[in-house]
């Protein structure tokens, strides 16, 4: 027939589809980096007294310090924050802003499952109010290596935080797909021990930050439910990387591999009788988190209580999460493309000899600094002092994340993590990344310890100063 070209003459096969769209979204802006020279690195680092966190942001290149709140902005937000100007409503003030807080709940809703749910300023906010509703003098509450400021907040209330994560957790080289998993014979055994009266939930993070990044299955999700739930104990998620969690369900566990992210999120939250929620993390925003609920009095406690704490978001943030909600879960791709760039760092760390944790994690690469560095001490600081030579010499700003739990540090775990905000970096930053990663192991000799020093006035709560071993 006139005007047909087979495609076998082209040497495709037939049943070719087309190109592969690797990348779901464009460079909209930039923002120039600064170059800097040796010099000028060993000055800022000195003046942050070794401690990276410290150093400014104008003299760092590439900054894996957190993917919190700094992740690039779609154009539909940027335009929409850019079109609300200086001036800003609070969402107490004006019928619009009432309007955008209603519409902002049904998308959650809609979502997430959970009948009633509290928009907030960001995740501490959402653990501080959960915690002030639900905790209790003497509570004890099972958890996976929870993050320090739920931790925090549950044993500021006179709760007690007890660990049940599977011990696959501490070995930092295993392949086992779900590190993040409660060991149900811990629990049953904690359940057995305390009973409802002491236990007012059990605590679940997804994609445990403590642990590298590591997901919770759906059936193990399936079995703590069905543990608790006769005993009338509710189950809450730490839902703040519920997408990657939902990514590695979606490709750890056979059932769901033909599953969309979106299925996952409402089937893990069916699990759920609650969760808080910060909306930094896996949700490109600026600002928010949220309460989420299936009791309509812990929803009406927990909305006064955020009118009282000031935890009310402005209207530029709920439009802004809203944009985010709506954006993200048309597809799979935001999702896939954002792991899929910490997996390329990952592999390329890797496949080149740098003890990474594994298997690999959605948000963040986690350096095992032990296994670098296993000449200096603890008490010498080597993760912190790992952190400084890869600044003094590529720029890129590395920090070792939260706290790690008791029993990490029992062990001696010591950890340093490349968490990557989402849309921001280019495939030749997570290059330099490694470059910089592969140095320090290469002159590993070096790399010297650091002693951490006082200043008089400085709370104890401020991050920590040092200065190199010998000065």
């Amino acid at each position: 027939m006139k005007g047909e070209f087979p495609l076998e003459k082209v040497g495709m096969k037939s049943d070719f589809k087309g190109a592969r769209f690797s990348v779901p979204y464009e460079i909209a802006a930039v923002r120039p980096l600064r170059q800097t020279t040796l010099e000028e690195r060993e000055k800022a680092l000195k003046a942050a007294y070794y401690n990276t966190e410290l150093i400014s942001q104008e003299m760092v290149y590439v900054d894996l310090k957190t993917d919190s709140g700094v992740s690039a902005l779609s154009v539909s937000q940027a335009n929409d924050v850019a079109g609300r100007g200086a001036l800003e409503a609070h969402p107490e003030m004006t019928p619009e802003a009432h309007a955008g807080l209603a519409s902002l709940s049904k998308q959650f809703q809609q979502i997430f499952g959970f009948p009633y749910v509290v928009p907030v300023t960001q995740g501490r906010a959402a653990e501080r109010i959960w915690t002030k509703i639900h905790m209790r003098e003497g509570a004890v509450v099972p958890g996976n290596m929870l993050f320090p400021s739920t931790r925090f907040h549950i044993e500021s209330n006179g709760g007690k935080v007890i660990d049940v994560i599977s011990d696959k957790a501490y070995d930092l080289f295993s392949e086992d797909p779900f590190k993040g998993n409660l060991d149900l014979k811990k629990l049953r055994k904690l359940l057995k021990e305390h009973g409802p009266q002491r236990i007012p939930c059990v605590y679940v993070e997804l994609c445990v930050n403590s642990s590298g990044g590591h997901p919770v299955s759906m059936g193990n999700l399936r079995e703590i439910k069905r543990m608790i739930e006769p005993q009338g104990i509710p189950l809450f998620l730490d839902a703040s990387r519920i997408l990657e969690n939902s990514y590695f369900i979606q490709g750890r566990e056979k059932a769901y591999e033909s599953r969309s992210i979106a299925e996952i999120v409402r089937e893990i939250c069916s699990y759920a009788d609650g969760c808080t929620l910060s909306a930094l993390k896996d949700f490109p925003v600026r600002e928010g988190g949220f309460i989420a609920t299936r009791d309509e009095k812990s929803f009406h406690k927990a909305y006064f209580q955020s009118f009282l704490d000031g935890a009310q978001p402005f209207s530029s943030a709920l439009e802004s999460l809203s944009i985010a909600l709506r954006e993200i879960f048309q597809g799979d791709r935001y999702v896939a493309s954002r792991v899929k760039q910490t997996q390329y760092l990952w592999r390329n760390l890797a496949e080149k000899g740098i003890a990474v944790l594994r298997p690999e994690a959605g948000h963040a690469v986690f350096i095992d600094v032990k296994s670098l560095l296993p000449e200096i001490p603890s008490e010498h600081h080597p993760a912190e002092a790992l952190a400084a030579f890869i600044y003094s010499v590529s720029g890129v700003r590395i920090t070792k994340g939260p706290p790690l739990t008791r029993e990490q540090t029992a062990r001696g775990i010591e950890l340093l993590r490349l968490a990557l905000p989402a849309r921001r970096y280019l495939q030749g930053h997570l290059d330099d990344v490694a470059e910089a990663v592969l140095c320090a192991l290469a002159h590993r000799d070096e790399i010297k310890g650091l002693r951490q020093i006082e200043k008089p006035g400085r709370s104890k709560y401020e991050p920590p100063l040092f200065v190199p071993i010998g000065k």
